[in-house]
């Protein structure tokens, strides 16, 4: 029997998974290798499923979440179970691919919110922490992600618009993709894909060996990104082997965890790096998309 912060996240987050794999099942057959198999098509789906697991976790685990929201902030308590129901109502949109830009618009804000209110201030505050910068740099990268299914949504009404917001989201990713790709080949010893500072699973073979290849394919594919005829080959080459990380190393360390904080330590990593993989692929479609001319969207997407 799963404990109710290991049972409600996961059931969230795969039910969500589900849902959006059989939303998009008809882009998805219709796909073309350009799109890393497809797995463009299901970034707003990668990204659904992760939210909607955090915000399990935010229902379930919301007196510990509340000590780290801001202690300037009143009803500390209030809001962690806000953020939590924001996190599924975006989830629900992207699934049923209802009202999406202003899932996506909103979303955008939350996270640069985190970003402004914790992140970037315990970066100031320690500045020779790594870790830090790490974390600044992957909300932020998911609210520009957010940013970027927003102009994907919007395309046909603001192309131009859409367009600058691509390009802006393109360059942030290049840059975040050598960042990560360097911290990675510094520290070889850390979970790869998304850095954080647990210490690679002893189950995993050679952990400095795939740490330097996860490091150099993203330094890689953020310099290829700085290239606008390869971006999204590139974009979607990063999403992918985020994804193949999720897949391989993490979804294995839920099953061979003991311990309901061991599974709550794993689901926070199967479900970070799957949110990465999901903005990634986002991104790229944003890029893909404002190389080519406006397509007509269905009225219920927006």
């Amino acid at each position: 029997m799963l404990a109710p912060a290991v049972f409600w996240p996961t059931v969230l987050g795969v039910s969500s998974l589900v849902a959006g794999i059989v939303s998009y099942r008809r882009e998805l057959a219709s796909s073309t290798s350009r799109e890393a198999f497809g797995l463009v098509v299901l970034g707003p789906t990668f990204v659904a499923a992760s939210l909607a697991a955090f915000a399990g976790e935010h229902f379930t685990a919301a007196k510990s979440l509340a000590q780290i929201v801001p202690k300037f902030m009143p009803a500390r308590l209030f809001i962690v179970y806000f953020v939590g129901v924001a996190h599924l109502a975006a989830a629900l949109s992207f699934v049923a691919r209802r009202y999406v830009r202003w899932a996506a618009f909103f979303l955008a804000i939350m996270f640069a919110l985190f970003v402004l209110l914790m992140d970037l201030p315990g970066a100031i505050t320690h500045p020779t922490i790594r870790l830090f910068w790490s974390l600044a740099a992957r909300e932020t990268t998911y609210s520009i992600g957010a940013a970027a299914l927003f102009a994907t949504a919007v395309r046909n009404r603001w192309p131009t618009r859409s367009n600058r917001l691509a390009a802006i989201a393109r360059f942030w990713t290049a840059f975040v993709l050598v960042f990560y790709g360097i911290e990675h080949v510094l520290y070889p010893q850390f979970s790869p894909g998304v850095p954080d500072s647990k210490v690679t699973s002893a189950w995993v073979p050679l952990p400095h060996a795939v740490a330097y290849l996860t490091g150099i394919l993203l330094i890689a594919f953020g310099v290829a990104m700085l290239v606008r005829k390869v971006a999204g080959s590139a974009g979607a080459s990063a999403g992918l082997l985020m994804t193949l990380l999720t897949i391989v190393l993490y979804v294995p360390e839920f099953f061979f965890a003991h311990t309901p904080a061991d599974q709550v330590i794993a689901l926070n990593f199967i479900f970070d790096t799957l949110l990465f993989a999901g903005t990634l692929l986002v991104i790229t479609r944003a890029i893909l998309d404002s190389e080519s001319k406006p397509l007509a969207i269905s009225q219920t997407a927006l």
